[in-house]
């Protein structure tokens, strides 16, 4: 299982976090991937800068990202900033990943100042900065074809900060609502250390905090903040991209279960494919006798907790149905790793289940890559499966 470590022991904010991730010099995210994300969001009104810069007796990537409103922060709401998400060219899955930070921010604020979420307005969070700072990181966990992400408890400075409503304990309120149930660190300041982005990116990533059991680091990155303290850590957060080996997870899931027998088959299909798009981990159909004889259909889909509410607005968008059920459930989950072999000069993911009695040879290569080599090549389906899962056993170091 390809697993993320992410150690804030000198704070956390978005802009540190896409640091520490850049500076895995992973090929699968760049700067470059970062630029192009913000010209989506932004057009060009965006510019990433990167440089090296020590805190302290550590080195870390600083991220700035300039726009015209780094000067003027604007009031933005939640629907606006959900609107810029939507029209980037991120996967459905990270999409809703990165409304759950933003919805994350806007639920703590509305607590905090004793309003709802629909008339919340972000302020310094909701400028377009900490949209790329969001989306950025969102799009590396999938790049990294990360499966978990695990950290530690973030230090949050102490005394005082000036923020749009004048000055403010720390942690922040809004920030102290996110991590609200979570452990945290004082200390640190004075100063703020953990910022209302960098909470929600690490609640809606990691929580709840732990450690791994078992981890095999494969890189380190490290993402510097921007201001110099004068007491405490260095004001720079460490990830790890690495791997863990869970045989068995024994997680709750949510089931989804609607009946319908007013569709068409083409119109389910569809529906079944905005359900997965909307993060559902497995998504079915089962034949159905409904009231007056007539054939309907049951649709089913298991989904994480944070999936639930874009799990019933894809449903109530796109079937007929006047209500849903749900359940809790209990789900037995078998560890995977995530591999990339190249074979034509494509990549190709091959997904390996990690079980005690079987070894190596647990391998599936992904159907969507299979295919699209197939088609690009012209090469026959089975002789090129063949061919990935060799590719993959090499590099396991498997003996043929």
């Amino acid at each position: 299982m390809t697993a993320l470590w992410i150690e804030p022991f000198g704070g956390i904010a978005g802009d540190m976090l896409m640091g520490a991730m850049l500076d895995l010099a992973d090929v699968r995210f760049t700067i470059d991937d970062a630029r192009r994300l913000a010209r989506e969001l932004v057009g060009g009104e965006a510019s990433i800068e990167v440089e090296k810069v020590w805190r302290g007796s550590l080195s870390g990537r600083c991220v700035t990202v300039r726009t015209p409103e780094s000067v003027q922060s604007p009031h933005r709401g939640l629907a606006e900033c959900l609107a810029l998400i939507e029209r980037s060219s991120l996967t459905r899955a990270s999409k809703v990943r990165a409304g759950a930070v933003f919805r994350r921010i806007a639920e703590a604020e509305a607590r905090v100042h004793g309003t709802t979420v629909e008339e919340i307005h972000f302020h310094e969070v909701g400028a377009v900065d900490a949209l790329v700072d969001v989306c950025a990181n969102v799009l590396a966990l999938e790049r990294l074809a990360v499966d978990r992400v695990f950290a530690t408890p973030p230090l949050v400075g102490s005394g005082l900060v000036r923020c749009a409503h004048g000055e403010m304990p720390v942690p922040a309120p809004g920030t102290a609502e996110i991590l609200r149930g979570l452990p945290f660190e004082f200390g640190g300041g004075p100063g703020e250390r953990t910022t209302p982005t960098g909470a929600a990116l690490l609640v809606e990533f990691a929580a709840p905090f732990e450690r791994p059991r078992s981890f095999t680091s494969l890189a380190h990155g490290y993402g510097a903040g921007h201001k110099e303290f004068a007491s405490g850590p260095p004001n720079i957060l460490r990830v790890s991209l690495g791997r863990v080996r869970e045989e068995r997870l024994f997680a709750e899931a949510w089931l989804l279960e609607v009946n319908l027998d007013d569709q068409s088959a083409e119109e389910i299909g569809y529906l079944v494919e905005r359900l997965r798009e909307a993060g559902a981990l497995e998504v079915w159909t089962s034949a159905l006798q409904m009231k007056k004889d007539r054939p309907g259909t049951l649709v089913s889909a298991l989904a994480r907790a944070e999936h639930r509410v874009p799990l019933e607005d894809a449903l109530f968008a796109h079937s007929t149905t006047l209500g849903c059920r749900w359940r809790a459930v209990e789900r037995t989950e078998l560890a995977r790793e995530m591999l990339t072999v190249e074979v034509d000069g494509r990549a190709v993911r091959v997904k390996r289940r990690v079980r005690d009695d079987v070894e190596a040879i647990d391998l599936s290569p992904e159907y969507d890559d299979l295919t699209a080599l197939a088609r690009e090549s012209g090469r026959n389906l089975r002789e090129l499966e063949r061919e990935v899962v060799l590719a993959a056993l090499r590099q396991l170091g498997v003996q043929l």
